[in-house]
């Protein structure tokens, strides 16, 4: 039978997602007083997996989560959890919410329900504890002036009343947890083809101009999409940092296989931390992308127009440093590489299931207004 490290004790979301991460299957299931426990019990072998908060849909990455994943090589990411966290603010039942003076719970979930504590209890003390679950424990046994942050499910555990419900700033508040275990998850070499799989890395590099962008364009040649992001320090020298990277894909796809020696090659060191089925936020919510409301889907057009004249920008620096390297207006325009930009992004236009005529009827229009840039460059 698996043995199954959380942060505890009972009642925490951690507990949560270990159990929707089982299932159906029976597990013993072990309370760690410290995240550092729960990695520390998998690395020697005490516990067969466990499982680590690692973000937050609203406070972003739990850094020392990311910290624990450097300090103990030995441990990988085998799987991960989309988790709905919703906060309410519990105390004894012989409290009322005048009573409250002092609000216990993780960092992490009071810093989720910062709006509402500044707005309905602006005087109340915040005290950080080790989880949600001991803000409560310490509550069921403390004073009605106390009061914890915590789930429904701790709230019964202790006997708590809930004085105030889904009290987080945003709604479909997602906590993301991954399981770590010894070595890579089981069915890393499993078909991944009708699953979709990500990847994550841990990468330190020389610290030089466009040495993060030489690493990210390789993944942008393969076409491969990065989900994440994030930079903490390397504990070396002041201003050097590590990247940590999720991607979606498995290392045995081709894209990947070709991708990772050559970000190899530019890393000082690079470390595949997992790879692994990998969970939608539509696991947490009932809703999915083709739901979203036209605001946000313009607001996604507007990210994406940015982003063309941005890159038509770049393409406006590279045609004028082109120009400088012509002497003779009449030798500017070339007919022979403008059909062969003309193929190449009919082509591109198809495979994206755009109209390849208007897609060169734009481009035919930017070549004329280039051609003009670099003759007047020339003459003037």
């Amino acid at each position: 039978m698996r043995r199954i490290a959380y942060l505890g004790p009972q009642g925490t979301f951690s507990e949560q997602a270990a159990k929707k991460f089982l299932g159906e299957e029976q597990a013993e299931m072990f309370p760690c007083r410290t995240l550092y426990e729960v990695c520390r019990g998998v690395a020697d072998g005490t516990y067969t997996q466990g499982v680590l908060p690692l973000e937050n849909l609203l406070e972003g990455s739990v850094n020392p989560v990311l910290d624990l994943l450097l300090d103990f090589p030995l441990i990988s990411i085998q799987a991960e959890i989309m988790l709905p966290v919703v906060h309410h603010l519990l105390a004894r039942t012989d409290s009322t919410f005048s009573d409250i003076r002092t609000v216990l719970s993780h960092p992490q979930a009071l810093a989720q329900c910062r709006g509402y504590l500044n707005r309905e209890l602006p005087g109340a003390e915040l005290v950080p504890v080790e989880s949600t679950a001991r803000a409560a424990q310490q509550v069921a046994k403390g004073s009605k002036d106390m009061a914890a942050i915590g789930s429904l499910a701790t709230a019964t555990h202790y006997q708590l009343q809930v004085l105030a419900r889904d009290i987080q700033d945003r709604p479909n508040n997602c906590t993301r947890f991954v399981v770590v275990g010894l070595g890579h998850a089981p069915d890393q070499n499993a078909s991944y083809k009708n699953v979709r799989y990500k990847t994550s890395l841990v990468i330190s590099m020389i610290d030089r101009p466009g040495a993060l962008y030489s690493i990210l364009k390789e993944f942008s040649r393969q076409g491969i999409n990065l989900t994440r992001i994030e930079s903490r320090p390397a504990k070396t020298y002041l201003g050097e940092y590590i990247f940590f990277i999720d991607l979606e894909g498995h290392t045995q796809q081709p894209e990947l296989k070709e991708a990772l020696p050559k970000v190899a090659a530019l890393c000082q060191t690079i470390r595949i931390l997992g790879c692994y089925p990998a969970c939608s936020l539509s696991t947490c919510f009932n809703y999915s992308r083709t739901e979203e409301s036209l605001d946000q889907l313009r607001a996604d057009i507007d990210i994406i127009d940015r982003q063309v004249i941005e890159l038509l920008g770049k393409r406006l620096q590279l045609v004028r440093k082109i120009g400088k390297l012509k002497k003779n207006p009449a030798c500017v325009r070339d007919p022979g590489r403008e059909a062969q930009v003309i193929s190449r992004i009919r082509r591109l236009a198809f495979d994206y299931g755009i109209s390849e005529d208007v897609i060169e009827s734009v481009y035919r229009i930017l070549m004329d207004h280039f051609v003009d840039i670099q003759i007047k460059q020339i003459t003037s």
